[in-house]
Order: C-alpha cells, then structure tokens, then sequence
C-alpha cells in the first residue's frame, strides 16, 4: 500500500510540473495573440469648412485585410503593423499588403466583397502616402468624413490615435507623424456594435463597416481657423452672427467678408481662440421655394476659409411651425443612406443627388435624415436643391442609459454633427434620438444630449423620434372591438371574442361610431420643440391588437382601416406634432388581386388611410413616411419578400416606384396645406 502511495504520490507530481509547464506555455502562446494597451490619443475638434481648404484626397484604392481573430495589432501575433517583409524569400511573415485584397475608399466593404455582407469585426486598411511638401508655418491633418465604428490610426507602425462613434468626422494633426517621401499609413476600423455602443448591436438598418466617408490630408497654417458658425442674429432680419474658432490666433484679428451683402468687418481673437461679430445686413431668405446662398469667407493670420451658405429662422409658437416667420407645414419623407441602383452606403455627392431629387419628385420640402448622421453632402446639396433636414445621431431603441461612457460617445457624436453642419439653412431640426423606451435614466441622458445641442447651436429645433404614450394600446383595442362587433364582415366568432374582451375592460366602452383621439403623452415630449411620434397603425399595431384581443390578423387589420378613418392624433403638449414614421411593407411588383400584406395595394391602402387620419389631425405639422426606398436590414430574412431589405420604401432598391409613392405625391400636391 505504501509502495502504491509513493508511486501514485510521484504520478501526482509529475502531472503538476507537467500542467504547470503546459500553463506556462499557454501564457506564452495567449501573449502571441494578445493586444498590449495603449493609451490612444483622442481625435481633435472638428475640422470645419473642409471643403475650402488644401485638401490632399486619399481616397480610391486601398489594401484591406479581415481580421476576425484579432492578430493583427501591435504585439499581437500577426502584427500588421511591423513593416516586416520578406524581401530575402526566407523570412516568415504571414501577411502581405501588397498582396492583399483591394478595397475602395470611400465605401463600407460589406457591399464591396460578397463574403463581408454580413461581417462584423475588424479590418485594416493600408495605403503609401507621400508626405506633401510643408513650408515652415504650416501643419498636416490628416481627415476622415467619418468611420464605422471604431478606428485607429497608425502612421509607419506608430499610433496617432482613436475615435470612437461612427458617422461623424474626425482629424489628427500628423505633421510630426509623417515624415519626408513615402509613409505606411495603416487604419483598423471595427464595425462590431454591443450593449454600451452608440448605437447597440442591434439595429433595424445595415452597420455597413469600414471607411465610408472621404479621407484626406488637409494642410493648414500652424495658426488656423478651426471652425466658424454663420447665422441670422436671433429674432432679427436685418443681422448676422458670427463666432469663429481658431488655434494660435489669440490676441490676433479675424476678417469676415460677404460680398454680396457688403459685408466687410474684423473682430479680435480673445484668448481662448474664440471671436464673435455682429454685421448688420439683409439676407435674401433661404427657403424650399428659393434656396439662396451667398459666399462668406473668414480670414485669420494666413489662412482662410470659404462657403455659400444661406440665411433663415425656424422656430415654433404653439403648435405651428414658421420658417422666416410664415407658417409652414413639413411634407416629407423618411431616408436611409443608400443610394438608389447600387448596394452598400451612399458616399457621393451624386448618390445624395439621386436620393434628394427622388424626393423632390414626391413632392416633399423636407427629409427626415434617420437615424444617423449622413454624409456632409447631404446638408450642401440640400442647401442648394431647397430641401429642409431633419438630422439625427444613432441613439436607437434602447441605449446603455447609466453608462458613462456611452453617454459620452453619444455626445461626441452630436457635437461634432452640429458643429459639421450648423451652417446649412437646409437643417432645420436636430433629433437625439428615435424609438427610445421611458425610463428616468433615458431622461436623464436624452436630457443632456438637448441640453448641448441647444448651447452649440439654438438656431434650430431639437427633438427625438417618440413611441406615444403609456397605456394607449388597451385604449385602440376598445375603439377596434366594437367596431367588430357590429361590422357586417366580421366573423361570429370573432364577434364572440370582441364581446369577450370588452366585458373584461373597466372604464367607459365605447360605442362603433365613438372617435377615437389617440394622445401622445411621452415625457421628453415637455423638453422637446417639436413633438415627434413613429407610429403604424395599419401595419404593426394590427400584429399588437389580435394578440390582445384573441383573433387573428386577418380579422382585425380590415377594422384597423376603418377604425383609423374615425381617429386623430394629439398631444398633451400644446407644440405641433411631427409624426416622423409611419408604413407598411410591400414587395415591388408584388400586385394584382386580393390586397394582402407584401403587396403594393395593401401598401397604398394604409397611406390612403394614414394620410385621411393626419390631414383630421389639427396638431400634426408635420410627417415623414417611413421610407422613400427599400434598404438593406439584417433583421429583415423574409426569404423572396425581403431578402435582408427593409420593403417599407416607395420605391424599391433600384428605384421602381410602388402604387402608395403616388397615392403620397398626389396627397402632398393636393390634400394637405
């Protein structure tokens, strides 16, 4: 027994020096892969006027490597970044650059390469940049229009820094960074969302990934102009203000010139950089029915900026809005950055043109931009084609409310949208956010992100697309019930389960001919100037009623259609309603015989009956249908209906118009003033 003991005593310690070396080595094979922290700098403040200025563009082609295993940062096991290469033919290096797939720039790579369309992850990007020649005043930025989601920069190996939050651009000063004749600049970008992300990983639009907008060395005097805001002075006509940012210009002068309004004035740079002017002078107004831009140029030590932009109010008082002090109604439409015959995210000038021209046609004079900050050339040529904006940061559904850090992504993001584009007349309406649950904590963060937007910039109206109310449902499934419990097409059956259900309820029933009000009661609609509502009756609601009331769809959506011609909308806030969304899904060509749901006749209907419903509601001033054109959508796998698109648009992906575009056109050209 003691022998037994002895031998199993030394089995015993063999195996642990044995699983004691075995972790050793698997420390060891861990630390090949792991990623060292480093501590990245933050991106700079917004580089504004980029257009105007000495812009190198990067774009075009661009080497690209997938990483789903994570081995290609610095210390890691692949490290991309080590500019080793086997130039002998024996040095082992298991990437090659040169060699490696081809993407271009801008453009998210899920549409570019059939096997990305539904990755998520991490991708480095690789390009040869030549530093530009550098007179001894002046300095190197190096600019991304934007990128999805989390990207870090890398210049000969090096870190030059991070941003968090996609959409939005972003610039390093990279002067120092790059050095004479050729530099390997190496950019990793991670399009993987999660629970504390802006937005969450879950999303009813594509995260397209990658370098989706432009990207471009930019060169700048040391002492610059960062940024300017133009804009009509408040509650005047017959002023301008003008606040200009700059870096390295304290204690100088700035100059400000519009020529075609003679103006020509200067104002000195305080010690913060900051410098703010008042001229006096009378605009031509810019509005949908004549988009007027006039060239401002600011100039500061040796450099100067340039733009056409135009002058308008937008305000509200009770519950109308008035542009330029006329009482205006917002007859618009709902987008997704996709451009219309092409897959992937819209990036051009021309993709934007298609897209607003398309609108246009529909006979809007106003887009709601969701749920995303766009690229920049959405707001310029909707300055110059008379379209208002509504612009929105990605703050979807539900949000990590009690994280800091996601709050602060989220504010990022705002800022660095208002400070892109508070220059454009065409943006009248800042939204924080859409379809958001109530809870304190969402107050509480919504609150903040209003908060900053109207200190940046109080020229325009701040909202947030809202779900309604509490307890409204049990309300609209009272109205549906005994609507069926008299209609000559409902079943008995159904009847007997309408009867049911109304027998349960407590309060007042109403009768079949009782109107119905349905009342929008979200709390952030008091601290909102407009307010917003997504709804879908006709559509979803349909889906929600039948389980409440115990019958099926197909009972209850031909009472939902006579049940919205006796409804209206309202809010316990005396502020005009936009109701920012509302359809129904129908597959192009899919039509002819009896209108189910998917076809374009049930489509039409549910505008036919939205549109009677809003034109008898006296608070709404406004509306987008959601959507002009089918986009692409992971949670959408209806296989031959919608194939990973959401087919709530007029038109389809290539631009076929469904039967409701025109039942839309005709109501905004005939039935709503």
């Amino acid at each position: 027994m003691k022998k037994f003991l002895n031998v199993f005593t030394a089995i015993t310690l063999v195996v642990m020096a044995l699983s004691a070396i075995a972790a050793e080595e698997k420390k060891k094979e861990i630390s090949l892969f792991a990623t060292p922290q480093i501590d990245y700098a933050a991106s700079d403040p917004v580089l504004g006027w980029v257009d105007s200025r000495n812009m190198q563009s990067l774009n075009g082609e661009w080497s690209f490597i997938v990483d789903p295993m994570l081995a290609g940062g610095p210390g890691g096991f692949m490290n991309y970044l080590s500019g080793i290469r086997n130039d002998d033919g024996m040095t082992l290096v298991e990437y090659d650059f040169d060699t490696a797939d081809k993407v271009r720039v801008p453009g998210d790579f899920n549409s570019q390469q059939e096997r990305l369309f539904f990755y998520q992850g991490v991708v480095w990007y690789q390009k040869t940049v030549t530093k530009p020649a550098l007179k001894a005043d002046e300095r190197l930025h190096l600019w991304f229009g934007g990128a999805n989601f989390t990207t870090q920069v890398f210049i000969n190996g090096e870190p030059v820094g991070q941003h968090v939050g996609g959409y939005v651009p972003f610039s390093f000063d990279v002067t120092d960074a790059l050095r004479d004749g050729e530099n390997n600049l190496i950019v990793r970008v991670n399009n993987k969302l999660d629970t504390e992300s802006v937005p969450t990983y879950r999303t009813d639009w594509w995260p397209y990934g990658g370098l989706t907008r432009d990207v471009a060395l930019i060169k700048t005097p040391k002492a610059f102009v960062r940024n300017a805001k133009v804009r009509l002075a408040k509650g005047s006509y017959e002023a301008i203000d003008i606040d200009v940012e700059t870096h390295g210009l304290a204690g100088k002068t700035v100059k400000v010139s519009i020529p075609k309004l003679g103006v020509k004035q200067t104002a000195k740079v305080n010690q913060e950089g900051l410098a703010t002017l008042r001229v006096n002078a009378k605009p031509a107004l810019w509005s949908p029915e004549s988009p007027t831009l006039y060239d401002v140029e600011i100039r500061g030590g040796n450099d100067a900026i340039a733009d056409k932009i135009g002058f308008r109010h937008i305000e509200v008082k009770d519950q109308t809005i008035y542009l330029n002090s006329q009482p205006i109604k917002f007859k618009g439409i709902s987008t997704h950055e996709e451009p219309i015959g092409e897959a992937g995210a819209a990036y051009s000038q021309a993709h934007v043109e298609g897209l607003i021209n398309e609108a246009k046609a529909l006979g809007v004079n106003f887009i709601r931009a969701a749920h995303y900050p766009y690229s920049r050339h959405m707001a310029k040529v909707a300055d110059r084609l008379g379209v208002m904006l509504w612009e929105e940061v990605p703050v979807y559904w539900n949000i990590s409310w009690e994280n800091p850090q996601t709050l602060a992504v989220a504010r990022d993001q705002m800022a660095r949208l208002v400070q892109r584009d508070w220059n454009r007349a065409s943006v009248v309406v800042w939204s924080v956010a859409n379809e958001t649950p109530y809870s304190e904590p969402r107050m509480k963060f919504l609150g903040t992100l209003i908060d900053d937007t109207r200190q940046s910039d109080d020229s325009r109206l701040v909202s947030a697309a809202l779900l309604g109310g509490i307890d409204s449902f049990g309300k609209v499934a009272k109205h549906i019930a005994a609507k069926g419990l008299v209609d000559s097409d409902t079943s008995a059956e159904a009847k007997a389960k309408f009867k049911a259900y109304l027998d349960r309820q407590e309060g007042d029933i109403p009768s079949a001919t009782d109107h119905y009000n349905h009342v929008i009661s979200d709390p952030l609609g008091e601290i909102t100037d407009i307010v917003s509502y997504n709804e879908y009756f006709g559509w979803y609601y349909s889906g929600m009623m039948n389980r409440m009331l115990d019958v099926s769809q197909a009972d209850v959506r031909p009472l939902m259609f006579k049940h919205m011609a006796d409804m209206s909308i309202s809010s316990v806030f005396d502020k005009p309603i936009h109701i920012s969304e509302f359809g129904a899904g129908a597959k192009a060509g899919n039509k002819g015989g009896k209108a189910n749901i998917w076809t374009e006749e049930y489509q039409a209907n549910v505008y036919r009956a939205q549109t009677q419903m809003l034109a008898n509601s006296p608070q709404v001033q406004g509306m987008t249908p959601w959507i002009l054109k089918d986009f692409r959508a992971m949670l959408r796998a209806l296989s031959g209906v919608q194939d990973y698109y959401n087919r709530k648009g007029l038109i389809d992906e290539n631009g076929q118009r469904k039967q409701a575009y025109y039942v839309l056109q005709d109501f905004y050209k005939n039935n709503w003033d």
